[in-house]
């Protein structure tokens, strides 16, 4: 009787120090992405999952293909799975083609994942140039000549893609109203950042909109 009850007393004990070390063990997290592979126009989704709730802040940090590491995001992580979708797509004059790691840093514990950006030919176009269509459309403060502007910038940052074209005149000629109307297509998203850069693209070629450049 008491080897047995010598026994059962040690697996009293066994158990309530396996029950401490649990109740005191770090919490698990992973980070993952909706996808592996993501081509200019996409949106990254980042997936968080942390077994439980410390109240500690959470941070995301992104390396980027040259191995250039900086904060993404920091949050309150308040329930144990959270999707977070990035608010503007993936364009190439932030984002260069290449492999990325994200690192989830939360209560002490890291978790890392990899994506990659690949130029398959597809258009996305920087956030602020929605509103400034926006305002180009709605608004007489915004003229034309400021929309050519933008378009430059597209062009000199490599996002519109057009053959060489001779430098132009600092005046810029009206913009046909079909324009606009895709222009309003695309921020209500009826067609896509790559048709609406089409446009855009035969606009320049066809000297509708003459951009003073050197070279693109």
């Amino acid at each position: 009787m008491k080897i047995a009850g010598m026994l059962l007393s040690s697996l009293i004990i066994m158990v309530i120090l396996s029950s401490v070390d649990l109740a005191f063990a770090a919490p698990s997290i992973s980070i993952e992405t909706s996808q592996n592979v993501y081509e200019y126009g996409d949106h990254l989704v980042m997936l968080i999952s942390v077994s439980e709730i410390t109240g500690d802040d959470g941070y995301i940090y992104i390396t980027d293909p040259t191995e250039r590491k900086s904060l993404l995001l920091q949050q309150p992580i308040s329930q144990k799975y959270v999707e977070l979708p990035s608010n503007f797509p993936f364009d190439s004059a932030i984002w260069k083609t290449g492999t990325y790691v994200l690192e989830f840093e939360y209560s002490g514990i890291n978790s890392s994942v990899q994506f990659t950006i690949e130029d398959t030919g597809k258009v996305g176009l920087p956030y602020w140039i929605r509103d400034l269509a926006k305002l180009w459309i709605n608004e007489p403060t915004v003229t034309d000549k400021d929309f050519a502007r933008a378009l430059e910038y597209l062009i000199e940052h490599g996002i519109i893609k057009i053959p060489y074209t001779e430098p132009g005149e600092e005046t810029i000629s009206s913009i046909p109203e079909w324009v606009k109307n895709n222009a309003g297509w695309w921020i209500e998203g009826k067609i896509s950042d790559t048709e609406f850069t089409m446009a855009l693209q035969y606009l320049v070629k066809t000297g509708i909109i003459t951009v003073n450049l050197t070279s693109v």
